[in-house]
């Protein structure tokens, strides 16, 4: 009899059919959406990144210098099996590697590996005036190595896929 009840009480216990989502949705790093050039760096560099849809931001980026591309980044922020968010970075043709978030504000993103040799961790800012810097810092020979890519919003250049 008390198993009976107790059964019918847990069968009365309405579940949710989708849990909500996490607090860090990649919805909060839509600022970084759109095309964005390297300061100072050669024609053609930057980040160029599609807004967020489906959980997930894709970016891509590509660094050149004597009119060659001398690097290039495939790049996802997505959902992490825990609910939390990851940066999915594979770096001109590298196996992918995955930073996990460690911090978010309205205008930081702050991912990290410390078991990766270089860069343990990856920052986004966003400026006030509407600039971005990716920031990529910390080695395990030398925890004070980084480097910073400050970028300001460029427009795409090329044909449009609606040409």
């Amino acid at each position: 009899m008390r198993l009976a009840t107790i059964l019918m009480g847990l069968a009365s216990i309405s579940v949710p059919a989708f849990a909500e989502p996490p607090a860090a949705s990649a919805d909060r790093l839509g600022w970084l959406a759109g095309c964005w050039e390297y300061a100072g760096a050669e024609k053609g560099s930057g980040e160029a990144w599609l807004a967020p849809a489906g959980g997930e931001l894709h970016g891509i980026g590509r660094s050149v210098a004597g009119g060659r591309v001398v690097s290039y980044e495939l790049m996802r922020i997505l959902p992490s099996e825990g609910g939390s968010l990851v940066f999915a970075v594979s770096a001109s043709g590298a196996p992918e590697r995955r930073f996990a978030l460690t911090s978010i504000t309205a205008a930081e993103a702050v991912f990290e590996d410390p078991t990766n040799d270089f860069p343990q961790r990856v920052i986004y800012r966003l400026a006030q005036d509407g600039e971005i810097s990716a920031r990529i810092e910390g080695a395990k020979d030398d925890p004070s190595r980084a480097q910073d890519f400050p970028m300001k919003r460029c427009k795409p250049r090329g044909r449009s896929l609606r040409s």
